[in-house]
């Protein structure tokens, strides 16, 4: 945590009810207080989502439920420490389909370090495969006609000179 961002160690009594929610207020508050006149501070701890842990534990309910869950006392003076939520990825690219999506393979080679295309199975029965540029390369219609693609492998045989990708499919029927 950088150290702008650093409450320092501060004991308060908390409700064994209390939330992330309830605690990123306190820290807030804590931190507020710290840096008054920083405007854009108020601004940027603001936009910050936190997560707190107890112990190697996320407190994902309330202190109650992780209390519980690591059987600490109420009497107990415990450490909380907080750090920033990661932030939600942002996709950079979409490719719109037209069916549902039920499995996705890479098509890499065990000795190779980069994918270079990635196979695409839908509920449809469909196979469409990809290059890393989300390109669409290949589009198999109705591998698996009114059968959803449960699973797909690809592997390449040096010896044989090929490349395989096995599919298979379930429901209605396997």
């Amino acid at each position: 945590m950088p150290e702008r961002f650093q409450v320092p160690p501060t004991e308060i009594s908390l409700s064994t009810s209390s939330t992330a929610k309830d605690l990123t207020k306190i820290v807030r508050e804590l931190l507020l207080e710290e840096h008054e006149d920083d405007e854009d501070f108020a601004k940027e701890i603001q936009s910050k989502r936190l997560n707190f842990m107890v112990k190697e534990t996320f407190l994902t309910l309330n202190v109650h439920e992780l209390m519980l869950q690591l059987d600490l006392s109420n009497e107990q003076v415990i450490d909380i420490h907080y750090f920033f939520a990661l932030e939600k990825p942002k996709p950079t690219k979409s490719n719109p389909c037209d069916e549902w999506i039920s499995t996705i393979c890479p098509l890499t080679h065990i000795l190779n370090e980069k994918n270079k295309s990635y196979a695409v199975g839908f509920f449809n029965g469909d196979v469409k495969v990809y290059s890393s540029a989300h390109a669409e390369l290949l589009n198999v219609a109705q591998l698996h006609a009114d059968a959803q693609i449960a699973d797909m492998l690809y592997f390449k045989s040096d010896r044989a000179g090929a490349k395989l990708l096995v599919t298979c499919s379930e429901m209605p029927d396997p």
